[in-house]
């Protein structure tokens, strides 16, 4: 593997990420414990190689991923890469349209789950339009 594209992929990651959730990816890249050799794929091949590549924004390459880890039903990528997309100027309206865009298509159980853990992000970093409701939102 290029020392180029696995230096790109952890400057992509610190931009996205920020420094904190950088550094955990890193640093279990670098562990040579089970599983760095995976840590150390993701910011090479999918930080160091796709993320930077022409053709598409990061706005653009964010919804593209959270829709696929809504497909997959995948709520712990999926939160990590809300944050990424807020990172990468996604607005909490956005997020919440790319979510109905996906719904003919994934259905209802899979936008729960995702719409759940895109909640908690929105509530993480004082996003929440409405912080003073307390009762049930979304699906049941």
């Amino acid at each position: 593997m290029s020392s180029n594209r696995h230096e790109e992929g952890r400057r992509v990651i610190r931009e996205m990420m920020g420094e904190e959730t950088a550094a955990k990816l890193i640093d279990s890249a670098e562990s040579r414990t089970f599983g760095s050799a995976i840590s150390k794929y993701a910011i090479d091949e999918a930080f160091g190689e796709i993320w930077v590549r022409p053709g598409l924004d990061r706005k653009s390459r964010s919804l593209i991923t959270m829709a696929v880890m809504v497909a997959l039903r995948q709520p712990h990528e999926y939160a990590i890469h809300v944050n990424i997309g807020l990172n990468n100027g996604l607005t909490v309206n956005e997020i919440e349209e790319a979510l109905i865009q996906t719904l003919p298509y994934v259905g209802y159980p899979a936008v729960s789950t995702a719409l759940s853990a895109a909640l908690d992000v929105i509530k993480e970093r004082g996003l929440d339009n409405e912080p003073a409701y307390d009762g049930h939102r979304g699906l049941l």
